[in-house]
């Protein structure tokens, strides 16, 4: 007696379905399943498909999607014999196989008045829950009238309005959908923006989860998005925790965002604290005294040559009678003098300092803008890629900008609104609360409101991110539900 096949349920936005194995790496082959999506292999618990062993094969383009069969529809004896019109479909379908079929409203094709639940992926009939013919232990659907696989019905529509969404365009619609995300999930709000408030009045070390917490939802957010997932919550599942993806990725992720988008800044303020700005006019000026020193001693080596040339010698003493003490104490003295006396030499010395100045202050407003403008990109890059390499590479955001086109600038412009708005409200805050604030400790309620609507405002910026990545799937090479 053979063993039963081991049956496996994946979870996807359209529901749990259980099936065997070798339908599952079908339904992967065929997109249906994605490597986010939940698996449990028996009583097992459930995993993400992309991190089961046996499911490797699939998500890499191992097994193929097979044809339509070219064989006459199976017999169907036992059952009641179609009407005309059935047969005439049936036929139809069979030899010719041309367009795909539609019933016109989403009704079953035997039954009008039932609401469909599967639809044949090939002559695209809808049947409801009792008329496709099961086979298998995992009740594989096949098409009465062509025999091939049906799929959910609500997946094949799903799929259909999202692919007519991806379409729209971007544009102020995004922004409206953006803003009322992080409230479709009230409670994860609620929790999540409480819990980021709390850990900001912890200290450094509360500070450093709460960013790591923050950077997590940020990037599941852009890329649950991105994938077309407008409904995920955007609290990670913590339900199969592991200490690399979701603490050590994010933290990696912050911190190639910040070498990235801030490192010019970085490196700007640790020039100017070292004194780096200033390295040529101190290099110079140790150079001219060195100059000066070199031209002293070959004048005391002339005076001491016995045989040196006359005219040489005179010029030489002149020089070494200046070295005496109180020669260079009345040389200074003279020289004290005429920079006093001269008004152009505060001029000068400002002309310096304000050309100085001026460079630094170019430096830093190129600097500057560079994190302000690339700053939503890397944020996309991290998301969407969950790669520490491609997010500290600004090539690959150069080239993301390239391909989406105006899209970035629309969603840059959105997202740089919103930081704005943060802002204001911040200040808003701030003066409300500066009553509560308490000496040593600050305005404790301020930052924890602050940080509370920070997490709402995160949370509208990466939807909105992942949104304006979500219409460019194409142009990306994103692989969209």
């Amino acid at each position: 007696m053979s063993a039963q096949p081991v049956q496996w349920r994946v979870s996807t936005i359209e529901g749990v379905f259980e099936t065997d194995l070798e339908t599952l790496k079908q339904w992967i082959a065929e997109g249906c399943v994605q490597p986010t999506d939940k698996v449990s292999k028996g009583n097992l618990n459930w995993i993400e498909a992309g991190r089961a062993p046996m499911l490797r094969g699939a998500f890499n383009g191992e097994v193929a999607v097979e044809p339509p069969p070219t064989v006459i529809a199976p017999d169907f004896t036992s059952a009641a014999s179609p009407d005309s019109a059935t047969e005439s479909h049936q036929s139809s379908v069979v030899e010719e196989r041309k367009s795909p079929r539609a019933n016109g409203a989403a009704t079953c094709y035997n039954h009008p008045e039932i609401s469909p639940e599967y639809i044949c992926r090939i002559c695209a009939t809808t049947f409801c829950s009792e008329c496709p013919r099961f086979v298998g232990t995992s009740k594989v659907p096949l098409c009465t009238l062509c025999g091939d696989f049906c799929k959910p019905f609500a997946l094949v529509q799903s799929k259909a309005m999202s692919q007519e969404f991806q379409g729209s365009g971007f544009g102020f619609a995004d922004l409206t959908r953006a803003l009322q995300y992080p409230l479709q999930h009230k409670a994860a709000l609620l929790f999540g923006a409480a819990l980021y408030g709390f850990l900001l009045l912890a200290g450094f070390r509360g500070r450093i989860i709460a960013s790591v917490i923050m950077f997590g939802c940020i990037s599941h957010v852009i890329s649950q998005v991105a994938w077309g997932r407008l409904n995920r919550s955007f609290l990670p599942d913590f339900g199969s925790f592991s200490m690399w993806d979701d603490v050590a990725v994010p933290i990696g992720l912050g911190i190639g965002i910040t070498i990235v988008t801030w490192g010019p800044m970085i490196v700007l303020f640790i020039a100017l604290l070292f004194g780096v700005m200033n390295g040529g006019l101190v290099a110079s000026r140790t150079a001219a005294a060195e100059a000066e020193q070199q031209q002293d001693l070959e004048a005391v080596s002339v005076v001491l040559d016995p045989n040196a040339d006359p005219k040489k010698l005179e010029e030489a003493s002149k020089r070494v009678e200046k070295l005496r003490p109180g020669a260079r104490i009345s040389g200074e003295a003279e020289k004290s003098k005429n920079e006093l006396s001269d008004p152009t030499a505060d001029l000068r010395l400002m002309a310096s300092y304000l050309k100085a100045g001026a460079l630094i202050l170019l430096v830093g407003l190129l600097a500057l803008a560079w994190g302000i403008f690339y700053y939503p990109m890397a944020l996309a890059i991290a998301g969407y890629t969950q790669s520490f390499a491609s997010v500290i590479n600004p090539l690959v955001g150069l080239d993301t900008i390239r391909r989406m086109g105006g899209t970035y600038f629309k969603a840059f412009g959105m997202v740089l609104m919103i930081q704005v708005v943060s802002f204001i409200v911040a200040i808003i805050v701030a003066i409300i609360t500066a009553p509560f604030s308490l000496p040593f400790f600050g305005n404790l309620p301020a930052t924890f409101i602050d940080g509370s609507l920070t997490f709402y405002f995160n949370l509208v910026v990466a939807c909105l991110l992942g949104l304006s990545l979500f219409k460019c799937a194409d142009r990306l090479g994103i692989d969209t539900d």
